[in-house]
This record gives structure tokens, sequence and C-alpha cells, in this order.
């Protein structure tokens, strides 16, 4: 191998455990679940101020929204943790694999940015990039899992959130934009 891409190598890997260090370090669990949630709903604020909706309305909308994500993250949290437990025999409490992986979400506190026109398809991949390669990371640093099993074993789970998360911001899109062409022919 040459000796620059060695060096490089050595180099990407002293960055990585930086990250992973830091991502324990500000784990928060619970709170930052939340954060998480609610940045993903708040993306979809322009469609309810749309909509003229009042703000106990948006409020509302907000908080159901971010309680979907959280459990659409959670649930993929817990399969990684019944296929981590599987396939290596990992004794572990779901709880405390949860509250040891919701530190790899702390990127999903810029989603809200996703509600910016022309580019927003390409932060929300970004992210959602870098939440699973914390994932991997962090299952890496606590439970010296390879990368090449770590998305092994986070792939379903990831898979299943995501589903989930479209299921919930189509149907959420789906009734915004109902009722934006309801009001339409009214005014006109």
């Amino acid at each position: 191998m040459p000796e620059a891409l060695q060096s490089c190598l050595v180099s990407l890997s002293d960055f990585l455990d930086f990250l992973v260090q830091s991502m324990i370090k500000m784990e928060a669990g619970l709170w930052l679940l939340l954060g998480v949630g609610f940045s993903m709903s708040a993306s979809h604020l322009f469609s309810l101020l749309a909509n003229r909706l009042k703000p106990i309305q948006i409020a509302v909308h907000l908080a159901v929204d971010a309680l979907g994500l959280c459990l659409a993250f959670l649930l993929g949290i817990f399969c990684d943790s019944l296929i981590l437990t599987l396939m290596e025999s990992v004794p572990l409490q779901p709880i405390t694999f949860a509250s040891q992986m919701t530190a790899a979400l702390w990127p999903g506190l810029f989603y809200v940015l996703v509600g910016a026109p022309y580019v927003s398809d390409l932060i929300a991949v970004t992210i959602f990039a870098w939440i699973h390669l914390n994932a991997l990371l962090l299952l890496r640093a606590f439970y010296s899992i390879p990368l090449q099993e770590g998305l092994i074993i986070t792939f379903p789970g990831f898979v299943l959130a995501l589903v989930m998360i479209a299921l919930l911001f189509a149907q959420r899109w789906r009734s915004s934009y109902a009722e934006l062409a309801r009001e339409a022919p009214a005014k006109y």
C-alpha cells in the first residue's frame, strides 16, 4: 500500500475516533431524541403556515409529528439491538442500547434546514447518511463491531425508521396540500 494512502487512512481513522469520543460525551438521550423529532417536524412549518393554521393547531401538528418521528427512530434502534443480540450474542438491555445509540442522532437537529428550497433533498440525504455513519461508529466504539458487520446490523433498523418517517411525512404533506386545494377554488 502506498505510504500516502496509508497516512490518509490513519488520519481518517483518528478523525473517526475523535468523532466517536465527541458523540459519547454529548449523549443526552431522550432530550436529544425529542430535539431531533421537533427539528424534523419543524421542516414542514412552511406548509402549515401556508394553510393558515392557528398557532395552537401548528403546535399540535408539530408535537404529533415530533412524537411520531421519535417513535420511528426508537423502533429503528430497538431493531438494531435485537439484530445485535442475535448476530453477535451480545447480552444487552434495549434501554441501555437506546441510550447509547441516541447520540448518533445529533445531526438530525439540523433537519429543520430541509425546509430550504432547491437543496432540501441534498440536506436530508446528507443528514440521514451522517446519522447512519454515527450509528456505525458508536457500534464500533461500544461493542467493537467492525464497520462491515455494523452496516449489516444497523441497515434493517435504519430502513425501518426511514420508511416510518416517509409514511408520516407523506401523510402530512398529502393532507396539507389537500387542504390548500380545497381552499384555493373557494377564494378565486
